[in-house]
């Protein structure tokens, strides 16, 4: 083998970890959250209905939901049946997407995995996952706020999965309101 062969090879190597090395942190305003890889529910598979706004492009969608501890997978489906979009999170924070922008932007889908969590997740399972940010809540809402005390997020009825629930996430640059369709526990 040459030497140039030899010294190629390393450098692909290296480059191989380079791109394989997964980022769990997700800014948020002047902190950030660690993305969970485990789900620490049950498993289950939601089918949801789903309203995304950024001010200027609406779309509508379904989204079918899967999470259990090793995976979370996220299916949007149009509503005549397309796919349009698919995340998939694995344990080693491994991410995988693919379909419509924004939702195929490795960033973008992990700040929805982010944000997903902080409306779905217990404040115990959150507090130590939140860094140079914080969580006030009360009965119907969650708000995130950075350490200089701006709105990074707002969650109208945090933890409702179940069938005819709706939660509503509000961020800087965009709304996602979510209403639970079916849920189906897992074994």
């Amino acid at each position: 083998m040459s030497r140039l062969s030899l010294i190629f090879i390393l450098l692909l190597s290296g480059c191989q970890l380079l791109v394989s090395e997964p980022d769990s942190r997700v800014a948020l305003g002047t902190g950030y959250y660690q993305l969970s890889d485990s789900w620490p529910g049950p498993a289950q598979q939601l089918l949801q209905q789903a309203s995304w706004s950024d001010g200027t492009e609406q779309h509508q969608f379904t989204i079918s939901a899967l999470l259990r501890a090793d995976v979370t997978l996220l299916v949007a489906l149009s509503p005549l049946g397309q796919e349009l979009w698919r995340v998939q999170y694995q344990q080693g924070h491994r991410l995988s997407v693919s379909g419509i922008a924004p939702f195929n932007q490795p960033q973008f889908a992990r700040l929805l995995l982010a944000q997903m969590q902080l409306a779905l997740l217990g404040s115990a399972q959150l507090s130590g996952r939140l860094h140079a940010l914080k969580l006030e809540q009360d009965s119907s809402s969650r708000v995130v706020l950075d350490d200089k005390d701006n709105t990074v997020l707002q969650i109208a009825q945090p933890q409702q999965l179940g069938p005819g629930q709706t939660i509503t996430i509000t961020a800087t640059a965009y709304s996602l309101k979510i209403t639970t369709l079916q849920q189906d526990f897992l074994p």
